[in-house]
């Protein structure tokens, strides 16, 4: 009798098997099948940094026209010639004129006027310092200060990260400003000291550390140019690139096997050449480094990648894993062994690697694949890790789950 009713269970057993296989196997069925997701990737958190990289060359910081300052002036002689080597403050040449006082009470109204310029802009800075300070680096809201939001010009959804990096981009723009400031004023006060009053003469002197590029022996304003000893950036942007890039911008520079950082300074819209009906056009930039590179002449070339857009400590995910439609989607791996079909909101993406504003958290698992198959809703299983498959585990499923599993194992097609 015991044998019989083994007999029927095991028949009844079989029956129930074939007929899930004949529903699962049948055109048309209405039976959601099980799919199999080969690859796999985790939502986690990362920094996602867009770059466009461009050709360029080391050219002196500025070029320093020098024009003679009076229009009443007897030339004497220069004290320079074309080559040699000045620092700020280095006599230029010599002249005579009957307008001398005029021109030394000039020069101290200058110095006045820099003074207090140099004074806002170092309060200025003092107070961006200390906004930066008061800023978290966490991923938490920060209040805007209002007596800085207008300057700034900060979106009042930014995160505290970009706000400290957007702080640094402007405290680096007023410390170039400063340096101006500072070396006009020097100036100005090197040309006090050179004033003879008695004799009515005068020495015009330098500005910059350089060197003397060009006389104008015929007496024609610049009379002399001098180029700085300090060095810069010039380079090319595409169309492409222009439409990305920005003053501000961070970028890296690699020269002769060095490697500098620095701050896009100027973008010239203006094509290089005449624009013309299939034609591409480039555009000029200039950018400042933020320390000067050993031994590289002027006209090195170098090679400048920009950071055209960040996101840090984002969630992220692989490009592969999204797919385009309406709007974007993806096929989520629940914990309960469903796909999911989500709309997910997408920001900055650059290497194959994209950041999710919004739909995904991080360690949330998604199908790669791109069939179409992935149904929503519909089960899922993995590649099978013996490895993973141990006593403890086993002991954590369910009798439910554990027959579940066993049975979309066999019928998996």
């Amino acid at each position: 009798m015991k044998k019989w009713i083994g007999v029927g269970l095991a028949i009844v057993f079989a029956g129930f098997i074939c007929l899930n296989v004949y529903l699962i196997y049948k055109d048309d069925s209405k039976v959601e099948r099980t799919v199999y997701v080969e690859n796999w990737s985790r939502v986690q958190e990362g920094d996602i940094v867009e770059t466009t990289e461009a050709d360029g060359m080391m050219v002196p910081k500025e070029n320093q026209d020098i024009y003679l300052p009076l229009e009443q002036i007897d030339f004497q002689q220069f004290l320079v010639k074309e080559g040699d080597e000045v620092t700020a403050g280095t006599p230029l040449f010599v002249y005579t004129s009957p307008e001398i006082d005029n021109l030394k009470e000039t020069i101290e109204l200058e110095i006045e006027q820099l003074e207090g310029e140099l004074e806002g802009v170092d309060d200025y800075i003092d107070s961006l310092v200390d906004y930066q300070s008061s800023v978290s680096t966490s991923d938490s809201e920060v209040e805007i200060d209002s007596d800085l939001e207008d300057r700034l010009n900060i979106n009042v959804n930014a995160s505290s990260d970009m706000i400290f990096s957007f702080i640094e981009q402007e405290i680096y723009r007023n410390e170039l400003e400063k340096h101006k400031l500072e070396q006009e004023i020097s100036k100005y006060e090197a040309q006090l000291s050179n004033i003879d009053e008695q004799d009515n003469t005068a020495k015009l002197v330098s500005g910059i550390d350089g060197i003397v590029v060009n006389i104008n022996k015929k007496l024609e304003n610049p009379i002399v140019t001098i180029a700085s000893n300090e060095l810069a950036i010039e380079g090319l942007f595409t169309e492409k690139q222009l439409t990305k890039a920005e003053p501000g911008m961070e970028l890296t520079v690699r020269a002769s096997g060095q490697k500098m950082e620095g701050t896009l300074d100027k973008i010239n819209p203006y094509p290089v050449e005449e624009p013309a009906i299939g034609q591409e056009n480039a555009y000029t930039f200039t950018a400042g480094l933020l320390e000067q590179p050993e031994n590289l002449p002027i006209g090195t070339e170098a090679t400048v990648k920009v950071v055209t857009a960040e996101a840090i400590g984002v969630p992220s995910l692989k490009e592969k894993a999204i797919h385009d439609g309406k709007k974007s989607f993806v096929y989520q791996l629940n914990k309960n062994g469903l796909v999911s079909k989500d709309t997910v909101e997408t920001g900055v993406s650059f290497g194959g690697i994209s950041e999710i504003v919004d739909g995904l958290e991080n360690g949330d698992v998604v199908a790669m694949d791109s069939r179409r198959d992935l149904l929503d809703n519909a089960d899922f299983v993995t590649e099978m890790k013996p490895s993973k498959v141990t006593k403890s585990s086993l002991k954590d499923l369910s009798t439910t789950d554990k027959w579940k599993a066993f049975l979309i194992g066999l019928v998996e097609r």
